[in-house]
């Protein structure tokens, strides 16, 4: 939300602390952007209106507020913000806390292009080492969700709001509370039972997932339906994640999703080893390739020098996003030289510029002969698609896909674009392509409906 500077929205002062902005408000408070003149630094400051709360309800209320403070001021980590103070003015609690430039999370994975370039792994591992230092104090966050994970411009992470964090001996959030944010929450809080640390790991299992495949795993219609996915047997569907070229989170995502508790990883830090691993370049994972039966993926992914391939992965994410990881280490699989597999990803590409420049990046290498998209007769193409009998298609064209697909496929949709722009015969060719992408009937129906109102106009 958009910070307001009307002064007339400002309260003169709260405590001490000169309000500047409103961050935030809902229908239970406030967060301010304010300055504090006794240390000369910004801070937010998070005010609880109580004051319409009938006795019973405010006194638990304020409870649960208390036990924020205390649970995010016993934790000190650079991955959660830190709490400076606590005070009560006209009755209303208010808590002072580390002011964070930045968006939340929630507002990177609704915006296509942030989302694309989103370095989503390392940003969970910072929130993971951030649970770590909280599940140490036998603290558990209970609402891990991406509108309470701030990420910054130098791309750190944030966790903040931990109003619903279970404490030990705490009696205010145990077993028949429904709080916290369903389509993140652990099967077991959904059915108000015992909660765990192990909650707080099955919510990031639920943040990569959405990451990845551009949804939560069991994002119902409505609070109900995701209720029942959440509460029912089957596990979630990894169709999605497939689709969307994350094979090698796949197993991490099952582990950290099971819903039979004991079957989760049982730390912050064992979940980051195994999301380390299914994002090391050259892993073996589960990821789909494409090698000639002729040689072993082993014998190729095993060549090649980390240290290489994660520059390359860099050059990559500058034009595809967080999916370069994945694209990369399939592309590994089939090359024989760095040459070939500069090559290869550069004909991912869709512009000669685009190729041009990530070749430049990687040492000044040529964009061969063959390295760009190519029209049935073999044409090499610049700016554009040609489609036989329309001419090309537009760059609009293809940002209009991009923006329709990245909301079934997550981030790897910029690529599945452009690779279905390659060798197109006709518009309708092209949508059958990017349809494709997407196996659920419902969705397809959708996808389809919304490529040819958003996107088929284009490509006349």
């Amino acid at each position: 939300m958009p910070a307001t500077t009307d002064t007339k929205a400002l309260p003169a002062g709260i405590g001490r602390y000169q309000p500047l902005a409103v961050l935030g408000a809902g229908a239970m408070g406030t967060v301010y952007k304010a300055h504090d003149p006794v240390i000369n630094r910004t801070v937010a400051i998070k005010v609880v209106r109580t004051d319409a709360l009938d006795p019973p309800t405010r006194a638990d209320y304020l409870e649960r507020f208390r036990l924020e403070v205390q649970a995010a001021g016993r934790c000190s980590h650079p991955a959660i913000v830190g709490v400076y103070d606590y005070l009560t003015e006209a009755d209303n609690p208010s808590i002072v806390m580390e002011f964070v430039e930045g968006r939340t999370l929630q507002q990177v994975l609704r915006d296509p292009a942030a989302r694309a370039a989103l370095p989503f792994v390392p940003l969970l591992v910072q929130v993971l080492g951030g649970l770590a230092a909280a599940h140490r104090l036998g603290i558990t966050h209970r609402d891990v969700k991406p509108a309470n994970i701030m990420v910054t411009a130098r791309g750190e992470a944030k966790l903040a709001d931990f109003g619903i964090a279970r404490m030990p001996d705490a009696s205010h959030t145990q077993v028949g509370m429904l709080l916290g944010t369903p389509a993140y929450m652990a099967p077991e809080q959904v059915a108000g039972s015992n909660v765990d640390h192990r909650a707080d790991l099955f919510a990031i299992g639920a943040i990569l997932y959405e990451t990845v495949a551009g949804r939560p795993p069991f994002a119902g219609r409505t609070m109900s339906e995701t209720i029942l996915r959440l509460t029912g047997p089957p596990p979630a569907a990894m169709e999605a994640v497939e689709q969307a070229g994350g094979d090698a989170y796949v197993p991490v995502l099952r582990r950290a999703l099971a819903k039979p508790v004991a079957e989760r990883f049982h730390s912050a830090e064992e979940f980051v080893a195994a999301l380390q691993s299914a994002a090391a370049p050259g892993t073996q994972a589960t990821v789909r390739t494409r090698t000639p039966p002729s040689t072993p993926a082993a014998t190729l992914a095993g060549r090649w020098d980390p240290s290489l391939l994660q520059r390359v992965e860099r050059a990559l994410a500058q034009y595809v996003g967080p999916m370069a990881r994945v694209v990369v280490s399939q592309a590994a699989r089939q090359s024989a030289t760095a040459d070939e597999l500069y090559q290869s990803l550069a004909r991912s590409l869709q512009s000669t510029a685009d190729r041009s420049a990530f070749l430049r990046s990687l040492g000044g290498v040529r964009v061969e002969p063959d390295a760009g998209p190519r029209t049935r007769a073999g044409q090499t193409v610049a700016g554009g698609t040609t489609v036989a009998g329309t001419g090309t298609i537009s760059p609009e064209a293809l940002a209009a896909a991009q923006t329709v697909l990245a909301f079934f496929v997550g981030p790897i949709a910029r690529m599945m674009v452009r690779q279905a722009a390659q060798n197109v015969a006709s518009p309708q060719d092209f949508i059958d392509r990017l349809c494709a992408h997407v196996s659920k009937p419902d969705e397809l129906a959708t996808l389809r409906r919304r490529l040819r109102a958003e996107v088929e106009p284009k490509l006349r």
